[in-house]
């Protein structure tokens, strides 16, 4: 899987440690959503 933002690979272990997230079904590391939203993701 890849990053939406940088198309960078994201692996399992950053998903489970909050360093990457899945949006409706697209992922990002959590830095790219803040980049690109303005705002900072947090897991609910």
């Amino acid at each position: 899987m890849q990053c939406t933002l940088c198309n960078e690979y994201i692996e399992e272990s950053q998903i489970e440690f909050g360093e990457a997230y899945k949006v409706q079904g697209e992922f990002w590391h959590a830095e790219c959503f803040a980049e690109y939203f303005d705002e900072a993701l947090e897991e609910v």
